[in-house]
C-alpha cells in the first residue's frame, strides 16, 4: 500500500474549502506547514524503505553480529570458531536454530531501528538544506557542510535509537549452547527486550545508551565515507553517460559500500562489542574497547565480519534506494517547492495561477 499523493490531497482539501481565486494567497500562507510536511514524508519514506530491507538482509547482519563477537578478548587460535564463512554460518544457525528464532531472530528490534534512525537521520539532513545550511552565499552546495549536516544527522538519529539498537544486538547474540559468542543475555520474550536492556543492573537510562557514544562514531564516520564516495561515483557516472537517476544511484551504492565498509568496519566492531557487554562488565568506554580490542586480539580483529558487513550493506542499500524511490513519486518535492517559492508567486509575474497549480498537478 503506498502512501496518498500529496498533490492528490492537496487538490481536495483546496477545493473543499479554498475558492479557486485564493489558492495562491493559500499557499503563500501555509507555506511553512507544507514544508514541514514534506520534510516529514519524505523522513518517513526513508525509514520505512530502510525498514523494509531488514526482511530481506536481516540474516546476513545476524551473522556479521555473531563474527564480531566471536573469540572477544581471546587471542587467535586460542578459543573454538564455531563461525568461519557466511554460507557455513547461516547453515549452522538454520540447522540449530531454525528460521525465526534463529536467522530472523531480532527483526522485530531492527525493524523498528532503521525505520527511527533513518526517519529521524534524514529529517536532521533536509532541514538543514531546506533552512540553507549546506550551501554557502549563492546558494552553492559545499562539500564540507554536506559532511556536518550528514554527521548530525546521523548521531541524531543514532543517539534516538540507541535503546532499539541496543535491543537487537543482545537478541542477535543469543546462540544455541553449543555455537554461543559474546555475552548471552537472558530476555524471555521479544517484549520484555527493552525493558530488561533499560533495567540493566546499575541504571536504567545509563544501561539503555551505553553504547550511544560508539553508535554516533560509528555513524558519523560511515555517513561520511559514504557521501564522500557515493557523491564522487554519481559524478563519475553522469559523465560516463549513465543518465538514469536510480541505474545511476545503485551502481554508485554498489562501489561505494566497499570503502565504507574499509572505514567503518572497526568502529561497527567496538560498537557490537560496547552494546552486546552487560554493563561496564568488559569496557567502561569506548577507547578501553579498542586498547583491549588490539592488545588481546590483534589488529585483524577490526576487521572480523567485514565481509558479511559488505554482502548485508550493499542489498540494503539497494533495496532501501529502489523502495525510496518507489514511495517518494508519491510525496512532495522539497526542492521544487523551495525553488517555486524563493522565485516569487506573484500572479503578474513570471508565476501565472496556472503555472502554479501544475506545479502540483492541480487544474485550476
Amino acid at each position: 500500500m503506498s502512501l496518498p499523493s500529496f498533490s492528490d490531497n492537496l487538490r481536495q482539501w483546496l477545493s473543499r474549502y479554498v475558492p479557486v481565486e485564493e489558492h495562491e494567497e493559500t499557499f503563500v500562507r501555509y507555506r511553512g506547514a507544507i514544508m514541514q510536511w514534506g520534510l516529514v514524508q519524505n523522513s518517513l519514506c526513508v525509514g520505512l524503505a530502510s525498514a523494509s530491507s531488514v526482511f530481506v538482509t536481516q540474516p546476513l547482519d545476524l551473522v556479521k553480529v555473531r563474527l564480531q563477537l566471536q573469540g572477544e578478548l581471546r587471542p587467535p587460535g586460542k578459543h573454538p570458531v564455531m563461525y568461519r564463512t557466511i554460507p557455513q554460518s547461516l547453515m549452522q544457525v538454520l540447522n540449530l536454530e531454525g528460521v525465526k528464532k534463529g536467522l530472523y531472530k531480532g527483526t522485530l528490534q531492527a525493524w523498528f531501528y532503521q525505520l527511527v534512525s533513518n526517519s529521524v537521520r534524514v529529517f536532521v539532513f533536509d532541514k538543514c538544506q531546506t533552512l540553507g545550511l549546506t550551501s554557502d552565499m549563492e546558494e552553492q552546495p559545499v562539500l564540507g557542510r554536506y559532511l556536518i549536516a550528514s554527521i548530525a544527522g546521523g548521531c541524531a538519529g543514532a543517539t534516538i535509537a540507541s535503546p532499539l539498537y541496543l535491543a537487537k544486538i543482545q537478541t542477535q547474540s543469543q546462540c544455541h549452547p553449543t555455537i554461543a559468542v559474546g555475552w548471552q543475555h537472558p530476555h524471555p520474550a521479544p517484549r520484555w527486550v527493552l525493558w530488561n536492556c533499560f533495567r540493566g543492573h546499575k541504571g536504567y537510562l545509563r544501561s539503555g545508551f551505553q553504547g550511544g557514544t560508539s553508535a554516533c562514531l560509528r555513524v558519523s564516520v560511515a555517513s561520511s565515507a559514504q557521501l564522500f564516495t557515493f557523491t564522487t561515483l554519481q559524478h563519475g557516472f553522469y559523465s560516463l553517460g549513465v543518465q538514469s537517476a536510480l541505474a545511476n544511484s545503485c551502481l554508485s551504492g554498489v562501489l561505494s559500500c566497499i570503502p565504507v565498509v574499509l572505514i567503518s568496519n572497526p568502529f561497527d566492531v567496538i560498537c557490537t562489542r560496547m552494546y552486546n557487554q552487560e554493563l561496564e562488565a568488559h569496557y567502561k568506554s569506548m577507547r578501553e574497547c579498542a586498547e583491549k580490542l588490539y592488545r588481546r586480539e590483534g589488529f585483524r580483529a577490526f576487521y572480523k565480519g567485514a565481509v558479511a558487513n559488505y554482502c548485508r550493506t550493499m542489498p540494503h542499500m539497494l533495496l532501501t534506494l529502489a523502495l525510496w524511490d518507489k514511495l517518494r513519486s508519491k510525496g512532495i518535492d522539497i526542492q521544487m517547492m523551495n525553488q517555486s517559492y524563493d522565485k516569487g508567486l506573484d500572479i503578474e509575474t513570471e508565476f501565472t495561477h496556472k503555472k502554479l497549480m501544475s506545479k502540483f498537478d492541480i487544474d485550476p
